[in-house]
């Protein structure tokens, strides 16, 4: 049976973690895992949140359409089953403060209470429009949030929030299941909600089991602590006019230390949570938005243009929740039995050069350079000119001929996540960036990040297939310098994958143990890469 695993991505940063998780569900690392995951957001018009929706979509649908027979798989491309949830606060009614409070009423009926926030929150926090986050204003986001969270329990219409509870409640009543929380330290959202989403949630499932259920007690939390990696364009006087408040980047390394001495310090913390993995760069010169020239001069608080470009830190973050997922149990009831903390922490080169085990460590650093590295390959023959997932499904194969009834849709959803996840073909054959690319400039280009620097070169897709992926895919050293496959003097690329392939398909019967037609011909074209790769 597949073991469970709760993770919820919490804000702006939140939504491109769960980006990156997405991506190591997708080339094999949470094998054998059924993953409940919850998206959780002020501002459901993000465009990272869309872009997060858009790319889940394209997973879950490369799976299969039919969701009841999706399932978790194991050694093979696209294993987890990830069971979906999102969250916002109803803010499109009552969208500041003082509407959700229902300030006039309170100022007249209960003074004192009225009093109280006036005295905790500037009037500009009371006003400002809350559809866009929290903006850096912790100490009204935690409780929003909170209260979002049991109102959305106690409410008698079903929702995502209650449907995730349900499992998390299910699970918890079994065992000790774990939820990790990704999300960052310094800026709205995320920051809010990350000391108070244990108490929030274990107080939610306690409502909606009638007291039955006891999270705190049998789940075993973890979360990200973010530090402070980019920054954006400084608001002039006539948007902060427009918008109240704006959370500006130069306090973000403040908001880090700030919020750094919280969590060493707060009791209610340490007795909810079992680990935490602090994650930060030395400097915020990344700026996610510098690829749209018609943003440069404007500040953008969220909505449909806040679609920020991703960052190699947000794959450690994923990382994280991957390292928390293969946790020694014992040790997490260890720091569960002692309200006990674990802070943990990993250094990279002073040059900034990245390597496989500074995402993973070193026991894992060799099948996270197969898994990553395959599916970039899978990326490159399924959108590639040769397009190898659709001539199988079109029957144009003549020797493989045992995938003609693969769901068409299914093959688009397939070729739509790789768009999302390496790169896009445009009309005029150009190439616009996807989640990888961004990942490799966010690292500083040149052979900083994991891969032969000749893999991000191509400006056109013309370029892209002419590069020999078969010899040049890992750098000249380190891990998967070895792992490469020649063509021979007469030979190409594609013609020695489906070589391999169809050797594979009548030696190794593995594949036809899966039922559905296009997760056999992923378990298929996944061992074929291993093979040539030199993996196995």
């Amino acid at each position: 049976m597949a073991r469970q695993y709760f993770v919820l991505g919490i804000g702006g940063t939140g939504m491109r973690c769960i980006e990156a998780l997405i991506h190591l569900c997708a080339m094999g690392m949470f094998d054998d895992t059924e993953i409940h995951l919850l998206a959780l957001d002020t501002d459901k018009n993000n465009g990272n949140f869309s872009r997060l929706k858009e790319l889940k979509d394209a997973y879950l649908e490369a799976k299969g359409r039919d969701k009841a027979a999706r399932t978790a798989l194991k050694d093979t491309f696209f294993s987890a089953n990830i069971k979906y949830y999102e969250f916002s606060p109803d803010y499109e009614n009552k969208s500041s403060f003082k509407a959700v409070f229902d300030y006039d009423t309170t100022q007249y009926n209960n003074r004192e209470e009225a009093d109280l926030a006036d005295l905790v929150l500037t009037k500009q926090v009371e006003d400002f429009n809350l559809r866009h986050g929290y903006r850096a204003q912790t100490h009204l986001g935690s409780m929003m949030m909170y209260h979002s969270i049991i109102e959305a329990a106690q409410s008698q219409a079903g929702n995502d929030m209650k449907n995730f509870l349900s499992e998390l409640t299910k699970a918890s009543q079994n065992g000790n299941p774990r939820v990790f929380i990704l999300g960052s330290v310094f800026g709205g959202t995320g920051a809010s909600s990350i000391p108070i989403i244990p108490q929030a949630i274990a107080k939610a499932a306690e409502i909606m089991s009638n007291g039955a259920a006891n999270v705190l007690q049998s789940v075993y939390f973890g979360s990200t602590l973010l530090t402070a990696y980019f920054s954006f364009n400084t608001p002039n006087s006539t948007e902060l006019e427009n918008q109240k408040v704006i959370a500006t980047s130069d306090k973000f390394a403040l908001n880090s230390q700030v919020a750094m001495m919280f969590y060493d310090d707060d009791t209610t913390v340490k007795q909810t949570y079992q680990r935490f993995y602090m994650i930060g760069t030395d400097n915020m010169a990344w700026n996610p938005m510098a690829r749209k020239e018609g943003n440069a001069q404007q500040t953008i608080t969220g909505g449909s243009e806040q679609k920020n470009d991703s960052h190699y830190i947000e794959l450690l973050a994923a990382s994280a929740a991957l390292d928390f997922y293969n946790a020694d149990e014992s040790k997490l009831a260890e720091n569960k039995r002692l309200t006990n903390t674990e802070y943990l922490y990993r250094a990279v080169a002073d040059d900034g050069r990245l390597d496989f085990a500074d995402f993973v460590g070193t026991e894992r650093e060799k099948e996270f350079c197969q898994k990553f590295g395959m599916l970039i390959v899978f990326a490159l023959y399924c959108n590639g000119e040769d397009d190898f997932v659709e001539s199988v499904r079109s029957g144009n194969q003549k020797e493989i001929q045992e995938f003609k009834d693969i769901d068409v849709n299914q093959v688009e959803a397939l070729k739509n996540y790789f768009r999302l996840f390496f790169v896009r073909k445009t009309g005029g054959g150009s190439l616009e960036e996807g989640w990888l690319k961004q990942v490799y400039r966010s690292a500083g280009s040149d052979d900083k990040f994991l891969f032969n620097t000749s893999l991000f070169n191509p400006t056109s897709y013309k370029e892209l297939m002419k590069m020999d992926w078969n010899d040049s895919l890992y750098r000249n050293e380190g891990t998967g310098k070895d792992n490469k496959f020649k063509t021979g003097l007469f030979g190409s690329k594609f013609n020695s994958f489906k070589k391999e392939f169809i050797s594979e398909r009548d030696s190794n019967k593995s594949w036809q143990n899966i039922t559905n037609k296009g997760e056999q011909l992923y378990k298929l074209v996944f061992d074929t890469l291993a093979k040539l790769y030199k993996f196995k």
